[in-house]
């Protein structure tokens, strides 16, 4: 039986543009090839679904490996392309997800890798008053709530048309000990009929809210054109709500428009503008620019921004707004060779001493294996202590007769 299953699936399926595939528990998954372990996960591949009126892919509550790869899934901005709900070690590869209300929708997951995909124009819009022609837009290409562990890495999100785009690209809610690596971020923008203002226009590459402890390095970051809409939108390269976040390594091009930036109407590379409690630079790196090796931190590059480095060490010498450490050219410019040799404490002495240096004797000398000496005033009074002591056990006992 499960062999004609699988025959199915895999022969069949991809002819006929398949609706919905579901698998609720690990028990659905044995109906694939694979074991469910890591060196042999499940495999869901070479498929083409319609995603038109219903979820391409639904998978919930498993916690085997599996592995989907190789597919391609096309919808009418109506419904999710894939749904992972209370799930584990699953891994995304080379997928095209198109015109989807979400690319993928994660809910409570970990352990999820998506890598090599392709995502064009995935959202969705609705009309919160037809009659006085006010619409809204929402979805995204990636989508994930309360998960954590998420590995989103070489993945390309682009427009499908003038019309439909990612609203956003990776849009994070409570997420966290997560890296969203080297991916291409283009058009991640919706404008839509607003009552107010005629239109309204919103979107970011890479929105986070309360998600902490998570990596955005070495992504390429497209703001778009601001049109004269400025006044009406809410656009960034990345929006940051959390805290503990390191972003370094990557490129924003195009323009900052900025309308009213206390709150955040306009166009913008990155917004909260004010560095709070994350990081826009690298740990200290021994890295290589313009065939010299130096030592230092490496922030982002700013396309907008040019300013001296006097040094030329790669690093503008004065900072960018969030940014103190902003790249004179964009990061393929930079090689990292290896982390910067960390510094040693003494637990005895205030002294810092390099783990790559020699010890000096001076700060040897300030260690010494002997106990100190008591001073003369601190003897007496260790004297005096017994003394009293000694008086109070006399007394006691002199009462007990």
């Amino acid at each position: 039986m499960r062999v004609l299953v699988v025959f199915a699936i895999l022969l069949f399926v991809p002819f006929a543009n398949a609706t919905q595939l579901a698998f609720i528990g690990d028990e659905s998954l044995k109906e694939l090839p694979g074991s469910g372990i890591p060196e042999d996960p499940y495999v869901l591949e070479n498929l083409i679904i319609n995603a038109s009126n219903i979820t391409g892919i639904l998978v919930k509550n498993t916690t085997t490996y599996l592995l989907i790869r190789n597919l391609s899934i096309i919808g009418d901005n109506k419904r999710p392309g894939i749904i992972l709900e209370n799930v584990k070690n699953v891994r995304i590869e080379n997928v095209r997800v198109i015109k989807c209300s979400y690319g993928i929708k994660l809910i409570n997951s970990e352990n999820i890798t998506i890598i090599n995909s392709i995502f064009k124009g995935n959202l969705y819009c609705y009309w919160k008053s037809k009659f006085a022609g006010d619409a809204e837009c929402k979805g995204g290409a990636i989508f994930a709530d309360y998960s954590r562990n998420l590995y989103i890495i070489n993945n390309s999100f682009v427009p499908y048309s003038s019309l439909f785009s990612n609203i956003y690209g990776v849009y994070l809610v409570s997420v966290r000990n997560s890296k969203i690596y080297n991916n291409r971020f283009v058009g991640s923008i919706k404008c839509y009929p607003s009552a107010a203002f005629g239109g309204y226009c919103k979107g970011a590459a890479i929105y986070l809210t309360r998600s902490n402890e998570n990596e955005i390095v070495g992504n390429l970051i497209y703001l778009p054109m601001s049109g004269g809409m400025e006044y009406a939108s809410e656009v960034y390269g990345i929006y940051l709500s959390g805290v503990n976040n390191s972003i370094y390594l990557n490129d924003f091009y195009g323009e900052e428009v900025s309308y009213q930036i206390d709150m955040g109407i306009g166009f913008y590379y990155v917004f909260p503008r004010s560095k709070g409690k994350n990081t826009f630079h690298s740990p200290k790196v021994v890295y290589e620019f313009a065939n010299e090796t130096f030592e230092g931190f490496l922030g982002n590059y700013w396309d907008s921004y040019k300013e001296v480095d006097a040094e030329g060490d790669g690093i503008i010498d004065t900072p960018f707004i969030v940014d103190h450490y902003p790249l004179a050219l964009p990061s393929e410019n930079y090689k990292i060779i290896k982390p910067a040799e960390k510094i040693k404490t003494i637990t005895n002495s205030s002294t810092l001493i390099s783990n790559t240096s020699s010890t000096p004797s001076s700060i040897l000398s300030t260690s010494s294996t002997s106990p100190p000496a008591f001073s003369q005033e601190e003897e007496n009074l260790k004297y005096m202590g017994t003394l009293l002591v000694l008086a109070t056990i006399l007394i006691i006992l002199w009462r007990r007769k």
